[in-house]
C-alpha cells in the first residue's frame, strides 16, 4: 500500500467535509513518532508538539473516509524515526529541515511559482530561504515546502545543515482543516 504524503494525510479524498469526533486523550511512557504519525495512536498524523514540565505533548489525528479523530497524546520520552526534522526543529525552536528534491519549470509546485520568479529574487539581492520564502511566496504550500525548500537551498548554494537554507518551522506541521482544531477549544460551561 502507498502512503500519501504527510500534507495529505488529514484531506477527504473527494474534499467532502469532515465530520469531527471528540478529542481523544493517551499517555505514554515512550512514544514513537514514524514518518510524522503515531503508530501507538492509531496511526495519528502529528501536526503540533511542545514541551511541557511532564515531557511531550503532541496533538494528532486520524481520517477514516470523512470522519477525523483527533489526539491529544503526552509522552515522557519521544522515538522519531524516518521523519523530515520538522518535529524535532519544533521542539527545539529551530534546526534543520532537508528532504530530496528538484522541481523542473517551477519552484514551488503547490502555489506555482516559477522559477525564474525566485531566479529574480536572488538576482535582487534575498540570500536565505527564509527571505525567498516571503518575497516569492514559495514554500507556502498544502507541503509547507518539504518539496521546495531544498530546491531553494541548493540554488543558493546553501549546504543543508546551514540555518540560512531553513525555514522556521511552525505549527500545524501539516495542514489541519479548521474543524479539527477546533476540536481541542475547551467547550463553556453553560450558564
Amino acid at each position: 500500500m502507498s502512503r500519501l504524503p504527510v500534507w495529505e494525510r488529514l484531506r477527504a479524498p473527494d474534499r467532502r467535509p469532515l465530520k469531527v469526533a471528540a478529542v481523544e486523550r493517551r499517555t505514554f511512557d515512550v512514544l514513537r513518532v514514524v514518518d510524522g504519525d503515531l503508530r501507538d495512536v492509531d496511526g495519528a498524523t502529528v501536526f503540533d508538539a511542545w514541551t511541557d514540565a511532564d515531557g511531550y505533548v503532541l496533538r494528532a489525528a486520524v481520517l477514516d473516509d470523512v470522519t477525523v479523530t483527533p489526539y491529544e497524546v503526552r509522552a515522557a520520552e519521544l522515538e522519531i524515526e524516518d521523519g523530515d526534522g520538522r518535529l524535532e526543529a519544533l521542539l527545539a525552536g529551530s534546526g534543520v529541515v532537508a528532504t530530496l528534491g528538484e522541481l523542473e519549470h517551477l519552484a514551488c509546485a503547490c502555489r506555482g511559482v516559477a522559477a525564474d520568479a525566485v531566479y529574480r529574487a536572488v538576482s535582487n539581492g534575498w540570500e536565505t530561504v527564509d527571505q525567498l520564502k516571503r518575497a516569492t511566496r514559495v514554500a507556502f504550500g498544502v507541503c509547507q515546502g518539504r518539496r521546495c525548500v531544498p530546491w531553494l537551498a541548493a540554488r543558493l548554494e546553501l549546504a543543508a545543515d546551514d540555518p540560512r537554507a531553513q525555514v522556521t518551522p511552525r505549527p500545524p506541521l501539516v495542514p489541519v482543516p479548521a474543524s479539527v482544531l477546533a476540536a481541542f477549544v475547551p467547550e463553556e460551561p453553560a450558564l
